[in-house]
């Protein structure tokens, strides 16, 4: 995102109103707000990687769906067409694994302070880039898959996932197709399995840095995911295993997604509660203009004024102002003694 540069007046008055400011404040008030702004760091990390992991689950649902959806309208006459379909899903769902493994390296990447910093994109706009392209490789609309890959979600449910499911309760008699159905159940399944390891070590690094009573109920949801009615298959079945089996592991996806999405609101709450203000100009954060948030790199919190201020003052060249500290008074306190740095 480009920053809109700062007349030299414009910069001057914010470099005296944040020198104001921050000499305003007290050692331990400084001390406390620094504990404050790294615990919301934290919490927006985790969100971060939380939201990467469910938009995976998500996408994955969708795949699955989309690939039987465009099997059930394959011809007769032409059987070898299912196969083509599960390539087509193989190729798209791998490409949302290596979305999922860049969006995590992405946040883990703000544990470690750099030397300059950047605002990141807008999650939303990654999740649509990422459905956009999945529905690209499989060749479906990715309106439709996003609603079918959030049914029971953001959406509700309209019974479609279920009703494609049902093209699976007898096997089929041609081989290709047979192979195709359930290469796809196979590998949607593993996919499944990737997505339980991925929320279980998500929970064991995130546990411990949530409130208790969170820790207890993230706790009470994952182990939901391991019971005897999550696992099992009915002993009594009649149809095609793949039908049961790929139904059960559809169940358990939207079960760990709609626990990752609630850890991530839950997440997205620590993070806004614990820094509800700029640290730099000591103003509340608001949902739009000026004063509305900007989270970098870092994953530190900033208001956009500031930060395309900062951005100017910095000829286009930012650090962040808390992972850097020092040297950001540093060159408020300076250009704030040298009254012609601006002129």
């Amino acid at each position: 995102m480009a920053s809109q540069m700062k007349s030299a007046n414009e910069c001057r008055q914010w470099m005296a109103h944040v020198h104001e400011a921050q000499m305003r404040r007290t050692p331990e008030g400084v001390q406390a707000a620094r504990q404050r702004i790294e615990a919301a760091r934290q919490y927006e990390i985790s969100s971060r990687k939380c939201k990467a992991a469910k938009s995976h689950a998500v996408r994955s649902r969708a795949l699955a769906a989309e690939g039987l959806r465009q099997m059930s309208c394959v011809a007769a006459s032409a059987p070898e067409q299912h196969m083509e379909v599960q390539q087509r899903w193989r190729s798209a769902q791998a490409a949302s694994s290596k979305r999922q493994v860049s969006a995590m390296a992405k946040a883990d990447l703000a544990l470690s302070a750099s030397s300059a910093a950047a605002v990141l994109t807008e999650e939303e706009d990654e999740e649509d880039e990422a459905m956009a392209e999945a529905a690209e490789l499989v060749g479906g609309d990715a309106r439709s898959m996003a609603l079918l890959g959030s049914e029971g979600l953001a959406a509700p449910r309209s019974g479609a996932v279920e009703e494609l499911l049902k093209q699976l309760r007898q096997e089929p008699g041609d081989e290709a197709e047979c192979s195709a159905k359930f290469m796809l159940f196979e590998g949607y399944s593993a996919e499944v399995e990737q997505m339980r390891g991925t929320l279980m070590k998500f929970h064991e690094e995130t546990v411990a840095k949530v409130p208790g009573n969170v820790a207890a109920d993230m706790k009470k949801q994952v182990k939901s995911i391991d019971s005897v009615e999550a696992m099992g298959i009915p002993d009594d079945a009649r149809e095609w295993f793949v039908y049961h089996m790929m139904r059960k592991a559809e169940r358990n996806n939207l079960k760990m997604a709609g626990i990752l999405e609630n850890f991530e609101k839950r997440l997205e709450f620590l993070a806004s509660n614990d820094q509800a203000e700029c640290p730099i100009c000591l103003e509340a954060f608001q949902a739009q203009g000026a004063h509305s948030s900007e989270t970098l790199s870092c994953c530190h919190k900033v208001c956009k004024d500031c930060w395309e201020t900062w951005s100017s003052v910095t000829r286009g060249r930012p650090f962040c102002p808390l992972c850097r500290n020092e040297d950001f008074l540093g060159v408020i306190t300076e250009h704030k003694v040298c009254k012609d740095c601006w002129e």
